[in-house]
């Protein structure tokens, strides 16, 4: 078998595969395109942040660990309601604290920095798209990704995949760029550069695409070897970037974070469903693995469309790129799929990829261009209009409204039976003291020991609190989503209702 070395690809390799070309495209989008592109996909990832409340459970415990950092000036231990957080590495609670300085805290400010990665890996990735195949595919690449479904809804969120998919993109280009320029020297610092950030946003799955060049030579049985010399200094570099953080944030728990943050949030989450996102046993995990081969065609929304077009054209086929790109794909969807935790969003590493095989298929273009803005005018009535309809159904941001006027930064908070990280988020806006978890028999006694208090009871507990009738009541009706269900005879499952009552105790009642 022929040796060829990792991050070369011979001329002759690169110019012809069967009868098939794939030449060096000198063409690029034009800077203002681009522009147009980033401001594009940021607007339609911004519109509604502010009117819609964060969602359980992931985004108020990022918020809420941001603002705790900016609170203790703790910049390396994330903690929620005082206690430690060990689920994320740390740079989307900077890039938070960052946008809370610039904004002030609130929804929109939490959100904005993903809504900036979002939009920077669509327009990193009608650069990549266009050096691979032109301008006019490369464009259309980026309008691809910065309209699916899955990022209409993650390039909003307030988690950590946003910084995340834009390193690890950054990452799986340089490796294609690596192979295709053996001359460039510094290529290696970008590539450990990207796989450093990308853990510092989400962890070890941001490290996949050390293996598409392998993957790469290996669709076409070609052998391959490592540079030793540039492989030891980019694992330096990687070391020394994530270490920078991690090892101060591992002396001071004790080894927590390593053990809690790998061991439960990536071990545990591969053999075993966490927090019932997966099949349970061995027939419910068999069930579970086509699970990514279909919500494809929710989370791929429109541009699902063309997918069956595009897989066809690539059975017939494949270019150089066309095979890296692939495998790319082929990889981040076969790790998910194994892992036993799966949740919709855990592919969208691999979306970049997908807009740029896609993007190919669009021919002619006038249906594309209907298919782009049809869905850019739905995304903008659903911004506009639908996030503003059923943010008076989140529970815990109208519980705090309905007490705003009777917290003092001193008040201290409680709730039973609701336990939503929500709540803390929002009742922190006004309060300084943490809130505290209470069984129902125990509320009676913390409010009479303090001057000015609240505590949030579900209806179901009320029973078993003794109530003071000078406690103002204020009954709040919405659903938990952060639970779904399917109810009754239906088919798709839908939020927990949940009716709430906050007594609300101050300095005269």
């Amino acid at each position: 078998m022929a040796r060829v070395v990792l991050g070369e690809i011979p001329s002759d390799q690169l110019c012809h595969i069967g009868s098939r070309v794939c030449r060096p495209r000198p063409q690029m989008i034009r800077p203002f395109h681009l522009l147009l592109l980033f401001v594009a996909v940021a607007i339609i990832d911004s519109l509604g942040n502010n009117s819609l409340p964060l969602i359980d459970r992931d985004e108020p415990r990022f918020a809420e660990a941001s603002r705790e950092m900016r609170q203790s000036g703790d910049f390396v231990i994330p903690r929620v309601n005082g206690e430690y957080r060990f689920d994320k590495p740390p740079l989307i609670y900077w890039c938070q604290v960052g946008s809370a300085q610039l904004f002030g805290e609130s929804d929109f400010s939490v959100r904005f920095p993903s809504v900036l990665f979002a939009a920077a890996t669509a327009v990193l990735t009608a650069i990549w798209g266009a050096r691979l195949y032109g301008p006019k595919i490369g464009l259309w690449s980026g309008i691809i990704f910065g309209t699916c479904l899955q990022l209409f809804i993650h390039g909003r969120a307030a988690v950590a995949d946003m910084p995340m998919i834009f390193f690890f993109l950054g990452a799986t280009w340089v490796a294609w760029e690596r192979m295709t320029k053996p001359q460039s020297r510094w290529l290696w610092l970008a590539f450990y550069t990207c796989l450093a950030l990308g853990f510092l946003a989400k962890g070890p799955i941001a490290l996949l695409p050390i293996l598409f060049p392998a993957i790469f030579y290996l669709s076409q049985r070609k052998g391959f070897s490592f540079h030793a010399g540039s492989a030891v200094l980019g694992v330096v570099l990687l070391v020394l970037i994530v270490g920078a953080w991690g090892i101060p944030a591992l002396i001071a728990t004790k080894g927590q974070f390593f053990a809690i943050g790998i061991g439960r949030h990536v071990v545990m989450r591969s053999v075993a469903p966490m927090q019932s996102h997966g099949g349970n046993g061995l027939i419910g995990y068999v069930l579970s693995l086509p699970f990514y081969l279909l919500t494809i065609f929710v989370s791929f929304f429109p541009w699902c469309i063309y997918l069956p077009g595009t897989f066809s054209r690539l059975r017939r086929g494949l270019d150089l790129p066309e095979r890296y790109l692939l495998g790319g794909v082929i990889l981040v969807f076969l790790v998910f799929t194994l892992i036993q935790t799966k949740l919709p969003h855990y592919t969208l590493p691999a979306f970049p990829l997908l807009a740029i095989l896609t993007a190919k298929q669009l021919n002619p273009l006038g249906p594309a261009r209907f298919l782009a803005g049809a869905t850019v005018a739905l995304y903008a009535l659903v911004g506009l209009i639908g996030f503003s309809w059923v943010a008076p159904y989140f529970p815990s941001k109208a519980a705090y409204e309905s007490a705003k006027s009777s917290l003092t930064a001193e008040t201290r908070v409680a709730y039973t039976g609701y336990d939503e990280q929500s709540l803390v988020w929002y009742f922190r806006y006004a309060v300084t003291p943490f809130l505290v978890r209470l069984s129902p028999p125990g509320v009676a006694h913390f409010l009479d020991s303090t001057s000015s208090g609240v505590c949030v009871v579900t209806k179901s507990d009320l029973a078993q609190v003794t109530i003071n009738p000078g406690w103002k009541q204020i009954s709040i009706s919405g659903f938990d989503f952060a639970r779904w269900k399917i109810r009754h005879s239906g088919i798709l499952p839908l939020p927990e209702p949940i009716d709430l009552v906050v007594l609300i105790k101050t300095p005269t009642g």
